[in-house]
């Protein structure tokens, strides 16, 4: 069995991107407007992070979708604040990032910023033990101030919103072995919860369209359901 290219798991990412940016998820719309209203933000996003320390599962607030898209399909390779420039810090700032990795990555990172007046950026890493498994961006536009005890309110508050967001929610690796899944059943999965059809997913996964039938045969039949949408609605509890 072929395993997912990096390029089959950016084209995942980019379809969970546009559906889960627009998703009802109570949980994290309440934290995200929390963290919103704390620091007097002009935009936030909160989102997954997958084994690669890729991000995924966006929902966002206040954020154009024009800089979203242009992030997610080619600017979030040089963001100083990604998470594999993490290392052990609970939240970091883009200006002090931005110094520290003073290259032409980051140099056209911040022109990129700049072109949709971002000010400055706050990032906050969740982890579930040591591993970083979500993330929340808090961005500040031109008009709309700082607050002076932003560090302050960031260390205070991350514990509980780490808490609230990731402290109870099964990775993908708890999920399989709770119901025995496979890697790349939980790939089409993912597909599935992002609506794409049997053909898209055959196509994204560069496996036979028999074979995504076979499965979602042995999916349907580890989960308990029937259906694609009884999928969808389990896997939106589980999360």
């Amino acid at each position: 069995m072929r395993s997912m290219s990096d390029f089959q798991r950016k084209q995942i990412g980019r379809v969970a991107m546009y559906m889960i940016a627009s998703r009802s998820d109570p949980a994290a719309s309440q934290a995200v407007q929390f963290a919103r209203g704390m620091f007097d933000a002009s935009a936030m996003a909160f989102y997954a992070v997958d084994d690669g320390l890729n991000h995924n599962r966006f929902l966002l607030s206040g954020i154009p979708l024009d800089f979203h898209r242009e992030y997610v399909e080619r600017m979030g390779q040089f963001d100083p604040l990604h998470p594999k420039r993490a290392a052990g810090k609970p939240f970091a700032w883009l200006s002090v990032m931005s110094t520290q990795y003073s290259n032409a990555e980051t140099a056209a990172y911040r022109s990129f910023t700049d072109q949709f007046g971002i000010a400055d950026m706050m990032e906050f890493f969740f982890r579930r033990g040591d591993k970083i498994v979500a993330g929340m961006s808090v961005i500040w536009m031109p008009g709309c101030k700082i607050p002076d005890e932003a560090t302050n309110i960031a260390e205070k508050i991350h514990d509980y919103l780490e808490f609230n967001l990731v402290g109870c929610t099964p990775s993908a690796s708890e999920q399989a072995a709770r119901y025995g899944l496979t890697s790349r059943e939980l790939d089409v999965i993912e597909l599935v919860c992002c609506g794409r059809t049997n053909r898209e997913i055959s196509e994204c996964l560069g496996i036979g369209h028999a074979t995504v039938k076979t499965h979602l045969i042995h999916i349907f039949e580890k989960l308990g359901v029937e259906t694609r949408s009884a999928v969808v609605a389990l896997m939106s509890r589980l999360h």
